[in-house]
């Protein structure tokens, strides 16, 4: 294809980090975005100079005929809006998680199968401090991994709650900070450590602001049986309203670590590098849309492909079983 013709589902918060991750893609262009909430999407399509403007993204599809849907509407609207991309034989680019559930996620894959190329955009995984991370891993620079661990802390539910001013739609959420957050964790742990399997997990509402957790701990292990701990929580005093990441993976032969502005690997080699933590989040989405179009120009396997992305969701849904095992007056 000479040019790749997106079109764009949702204009909300996200949307923007999508639009301008597409703008640094070449030969890709988004010619049309659609949101019941017209107006909004008309603020996006003036910023990003999108010619067209749709209330309804099947009458989006009807009319532009685009090479893929780029989803970024809420979870609930992701399965139908995935079968009507399918139904107009548009690729299909589809937000995190795929749906509410994993019954229906693994129902959604296998309903379209083949039919379209289909990748989940889960873009965690695609930040440069975690590329660069298992780059280091799959040259053998800390041996095997011994112990590893991700966390993530943020004061976004304490003092005027400014997660909630940013994403309204969290307070509500039944399941909460794995569900919504902590599936990146676990897919970047995977990525980093290969296939997982949850050993014990305990969630808790510290904040009390919120349906449903704020905070988890999660511990795994790797095919070896190392320990994998991933944990999070929305009400650190002393994080950053946004969050940050600490990522720690001990090796037999070396560290590699990550404190959410510096990166060191220390072993036979050592190296250090700065991150700015807004473009650490903005490379996410950049290395995954980029990903995205060259697998489709190539015809190559998406890197999150359902089937790759299925198996993150059944470690969450694995991690909040294991948690309703455990007695806690603060879940």
């Amino acid at each position: 294809m000479a040019e790749l013709r997106i079109a764009l589902a949702g204009a909300g918060m996200v949307s923007r980090h999508h639009l301008i991750a597409w703008s640094r893609v070449p030969g890709a262009r988004v010619i049309a975005v659609a949101d019941p909430d017209r107006a909004r999407a008309e603020a996006r399509a003036a910023e990003f100079r999108i010619a067209e403007v749709f209330a309804d993204v099947e009458a989006m599809l009807r009319a532009v005929r685009p090479d893929a849907l780029d989803i970024a509407a809420p979870v609930g609207a992701h399965a139908g809006l995935c079968r009507l991309a399918a139904t107009h034989g548009a690729a299909i680019l589809c937000q995190k998680p795929l749906c509410p559930t994993l019954e229906e996620a693994e129902a959604l894959a296998a309903g379209i199968g083949a039919a379209v190329p289909f990748m989940v955009h889960e873009n965690w995984r695609f930040r440069l401090p975690y590329r660069q991370a298992r780059a280091w891993l799959a040259a053998g620079a800390i041996g095997r991994i011994a112990s590893a661990r991700l966390s993530f802390a943020s004061s976004g539910l304490l003092g005027d709650r400014p997660a909630l001013a940013r994403q309204p739609f969290l307070a509500e959420l039944p399941p909460l900070i794995v569900f919504e957050l902590l599936v990146h964790h676990l897919d970047v742990l995977r990525s980093l450590c290969g296939e997982l399997a949850v050993r014990g997990a305990v969630l808790a509402r510290a904040a009390g602001a919120t349906a449903g957790e704020d905070t988890a701990s999660v511990l795994l292990a790797d095919a070896s049986g190392a320990p994998v701990a991933c944990s999070g929580t929305m009400a650190a005093a002393d994080a950053p309203p946004i969050g940050r990441d600490v990522l720690e993976l001990l090796g037999t032969e070396g560290t590699i670590q990550f404190d959410g502005t510096r990166l060191t690997l220390r072993g036979a080699q050592t190296e250090e590098q700065a991150w700015d933590p807004p473009a650490i989040y903005q490379s996410g989405y950049d290395g995954c849309l980029t990903h995205f179009a060259a697998a489709l120009r190539g015809g190559s396997p998406f890197e999150t492909a359902p089937a790759d992305n299925l198996q993150t969701l059944r470690l969450v849904e694995a991690a909040y079983s294991a948690a309703a095992a455990i007695p806690s007056t603060r879940r």
